[in-house]
């Protein structure tokens, strides 16, 4: 069994659902961090933003934090989250039974103290689960936000690191009801919550 697992596909395909789905109850004893979408209450996105994992199972008392932000004619992004409390969730996630990162592989990698973290958590023995950012994903962030060439290169590297680890699987998610991913992400909680 893998101890880590991460998912990777289309924007919207599933991947965060079928984790919550896997984990049930079990995520509100996950360390890590999720990242939600805040939609208006007219429906239209308004950016996205970081809570601790355990916030996505209900656990009340967590402050969301906007990384993204569109509600301006141009979308902004704010790198003290990743600076800051991201870097945080990552340390106090080696004190977890397992986490979630949900999910790695966005602009939060241009981020030297997060990327040093994210490097120390997945050499450490704790199991997560999580989400990747699929190639797709990075060339519109880079475009979007002119990342610049830096950004798709370290964003290649995390995922050739994480599938040259024999101790993860990154799994490419086909889209929502990928059979072969459900199963995966229930025999990755049955082993590990």
């Amino acid at each position: 069994m893998y101890r880590r697992l991460f998912l990777c596909g289309p924007s919207g395909c599933g991947k965060t659902t079928m984790i919550r789905n896997a984990l049930g109850g079990a995520l509100a004893e996950a360390g890590g961090f999720v990242t939600e979408r805040a939609v208006g209450a007219d429906g239209r996105l308004l950016g996205y933003e970081l809570l601790p994992a355990a916030a996505a199972a209900g656990v009340e008392g967590f402050a969301p934090l906007r990384f993204l932000d569109y509600t301006g004619e141009l979308p902004t992004r704010d790198n003290e989250v990743f600076r800051g409390e991201a870097v945080r969730l990552l340390q106090e996630a080696e004190y977890y039974p397992f986490a979630v990162l949900d999910e790695i592989g966005g602009f939060e990698l241009v981020i030297p103290q997060f990327r040093a973290q994210l490097g120390s958590f997945l050499s450490s023995p704790v199991p997560c689960v999580g989400v990747i950012k699929a190639p797709a994903g990075v060339e519109e962030l880079q475009a979007r936000f002119g990342l610049g060439e830096k950004f798709p290169a370290l964003a290649r590297r995390l995922r050739e690191a994480l599938e040259n680890d024999p101790e993860t699987l990154v799994l490419d998610v086909s889209g929502r009801g990928d059979e072969r991913a459900a199963q995966a992400l229930c025999d990755w909680a049955a082993a590990y919550t």
